[in-house]
């Protein structure tokens, strides 16, 4: 369950207030023990970044089933990969870019099998939000489940993340130039959805 955030009316410093700091040393005691193939290095990565991946995953999956099945993918690989990661690498940009990659292959899979199966379809389904997941869901998160994929992608990276326009142009492959300019449109289309949900909610209260 993603946890919820007090109401704050000005929607950047809202976006920031999700940020998760990286430790001050880096992850070199993780990636330490990883290369040496200890278990506590992997133990350590869980609990560094565990909880926040999960709520990524949730956020841009939007289905906590999914995100539990990409979650535990990208601690796999990590269990995998993690002896022959650098000294020096950037372990939660590794993380993330591990978690983004496997969810747009999945969607993709997903694309595929229901162009597949369409004709057995007697509708169109709409995949809905996780019903646990919805419930825990506050006025920001909502806004941001209404974004396009894209849109909501990299405000998760940056602004709930924390991570840096380098650090997201890598995982992305474009230039942080780029992602800058992206990043900006993002936001205004996010403030424009959460002034209309706030403007839906006070037309609610009004009929009531």
């Amino acid at each position: 369950m993603t946890p919820k955030e007090p109401h704050n009316p000005s929607h950047e410093p809202t976006v920031r207030a999700f940020c998760c700091e990286m430790p001050a040393d880096g992850d070199h005691d993780v990636l330490a023990l990883l290369r040496r193939r200890d278990p506590r290095g992997f133990d350590l990565a869980y609990a560094r970044y565990g909880a926040r991946l999960f709520g990524f995953l949730v956020r841009l999956a939007r289905s906590r089933a999914l995100a539990e099945d990409l979650f535990q993918h990208t601690f796999l690989r990590l269990s995998e990969v993690g002896p022959s990661l650098r000294a020096d690498s950037d372990l939660r940009a590794w993380l993330f870019s591990v978690a983004r990659n496997a969810f747009h292959s999945q969607t993709r899979t997903l694309r595929v099998a229901a162009r597949a199966d369409m004709a057995l379809l007697p509708a169109p389904c709409a995949v809905g939000i996780d019903p646990e997941v919805s419930l825990a869901l506050n006025e920001l998160e909502r806004a941001l489940l209404g974004l396009n994929a894209g849109d909501r992608e990299l405000l998760l990276l940056v602004g709930v993340e924390g991570l840096a326009y380098p650090d997201v142009a890598e995982i992305l492959g474009i230039d942080a130039v780029a992602v800058r300019k992206r990043v900006s449109r993002a936001r205004e289309r996010l403030a424009q959805a959460l002034d209309a949900q706030t403007g839906i909610m006070s037309k609610s209260a009004v009929r009531k």
